[in-house]
């Protein structure tokens, strides 16, 4: 068995990228989420890759930072979840630093779709990770839980704002505020998830999921789709469309809508290049 902390396959044209250490329901260490962002530049800048699909090994998704690995105040402490949290400020050492700072925004700024293969508990960190997703699904024995309030910190790494825009700020506010645990069933109500499997139907419907839009959808019109939906929130409605208009224009003159009309014409299934 591959012990690798981060298991990475490309097939058909996508990307897996799997947490793994499935004994600590996949718990992130900073080789873990380095190794993960590394994995994630990796798949985005490879041609042959058109979607990144994420999940966990064994019955986790990601249950967050290990907090075995931070000393509070360079004291030595270890801290655990019922622990003292060091305070800001305490000097956690310039690798923590980076553990606790860069390549978040990854998923984002990657220009290619992101899927979220939530197979089982999605806590802290692995939640913020499924939020930077473009779209979730979700396994029944999937809890998802925002832990911050009772650790004493923020919302981290953007779940705040992510939270908000995917949900709205009444029902943001509720998860970050009580810090309760979600199954799936909720997550799917309140528009967290995109849908909810038996646990073992979830990586089957991914899979399928992630290679028909691999197969079907133009690399060059996923990308500025992408482009659309995370940044359109903060754009009027005329800025938009201006931009929408622009993309197009320039989509227009590719050999992918060439092929993508040829092959309505012809009722064929598309083979787009990403040209």
């Amino acid at each position: 068995m591959n012990d690798a902390p981060i298991l990475y396959t490309v097939e058909a044209g996508v990307a897996t990228v799997t947490f793994n250490r499935p004994e600590k329901l996949n718990a992130l260490t900073p080789d873990m989420l380095s190794g993960f962002f590394v994995r994630v530049a990796e798949a985005a800048a490879d041609p042959a890759v058109r979607v990144i699909v994420i999940t966990g090994a064994g019955r986790g998704f990601c249950a967050g930072l290990d907090l075995g690995i931070i000393g509070s105040g360079g004291s030595g402490t270890v801290v655990t979840e019922t622990g003292i949290a060091p305070q800001w400020g305490d000097d956690i050492g310039p690798e923590l630093q980076r553990f606790f700072s860069g390549g978040w925004n990854g998923l984002i700024t990657s220009r290619k779709p992101t899927i979220a293969a939530i197979n089982g508990p999605a806590f802290g960190w692995g939640f913020i990770l499924s939020l930077h997703c473009d779209i979730r699904f979700a396994a029944r024995s999937a809890m998802l839980n925002a832990t911050f309030a009772r650790l004493g910190v923020p919302g981290e790494k953007g779940s705040a704002w992510l939270l908000a825009r995917l949900v709205g700020t009444a029902r943001a506010s509720d998860l970050l505020y009580t810090a309760r645990r979600i199954d799936g069933q909720e997550a799917d109500r309140l528009g967290i998830v995109n849908a909810v499997f038996d646990d073992a139907a979830l990586l089957p419907h991914v899979t399928a999921y992630a290679r028909n839009i691999a197969s079907n959808s133009a690399p060059r019109s996923l990308a500025a789709m992408k482009a659309q939906i995370w940044t359109s929130i903060d754009d009027s409605y005329d800025m938009a469309f201006a931009a929408a208009d622009h993309e197009q224009a320039l989509a227009t003159m590719t050999k992918d809508f060439r092929e993508g009309v040829g092959s309505l014409r012809e009722k064929r299934a598309p083979a787009f290049k990403g040209e």
